[in-house]
């Protein structure tokens, strides 16, 4: 049987090149969409705030919950995070599907926060894509540093998601309230 080590590397390789590598399925821009609604519309720039609570503080309280306090996921957690993902996933789609109705709005605030919920739905989606694959990796893996790294990196995508989520129900209340005057 081949090294272990090697087999990951070729794992990595098939894996980077089937999402890298086939432009009807790369999320990159996606993302990078998601950091533009992280916007401050006042000065149209970047918020460094919201980088802040949307990517940084969540991989700093990932770490701090998984170093600090020891709290490894372990297979019994990735199985149900798994289940979670897998279900808000789902939940989400079909809400972007509604969503989709709204982007024909004449008013012009009203079509940015919709085109912006919209962003950071599809955006949640990948991430918890991402997170239900690592959690599947978790349960198949043996090695503490391995699933030491995995948990910060479920831990961390758990808590953006939150935010975004946050976030979405936010905007979807506005405009909820905007279509009720």
């Amino acid at each position: 049987m081949p090294n272990k080590i090697v087999l990951i590397v070729i794992a990595v390789l098939i894996i980077g090149a089937m999402l890298f590598g086939n432009k009807k399925v790369r999320v990159l821009p996606v993302l990078m969409k998601q950091l533009q609604v992280f916007k401050n519309a006042k000065t149209d720039k970047t918020s460094i705030w919201d980088i802040i609570c949307f990517i940084i503080l969540p991989i700093a309280l990932a770490a701090l919950i998984a170093i600090g306090f020891g709290c490894v996921v372990d297979d019994n957690l990735a199985g149900v995070l798994t289940t979670v993902f897998a279900f808000v996933f789902t939940v989400l789609f079909g809400f972007a599907a509604i969503l989709v109705g709204k982007l024909d709005s004449n008013n012009e605030i009203e079509k940015q926060v919709v085109g912006e919920t919209f962003v950071s739905i599809m955006s949640s989606n990948i991430l918890l894509l991402i997170a239900a694959i690592v959690s599947i990796v978790i349960i198949i893996t043996n090695n503490e540093t391995s699933r030491l790294v995995l948990s910060i990196i479920i831990y961390s995508f758990s808590f953006m998601i939150i935010m975004l989520l946050l976030m979405i129900s936010k905007r979807t209340f506005i405009i909820y309230c905007s279509n009720k005057k």
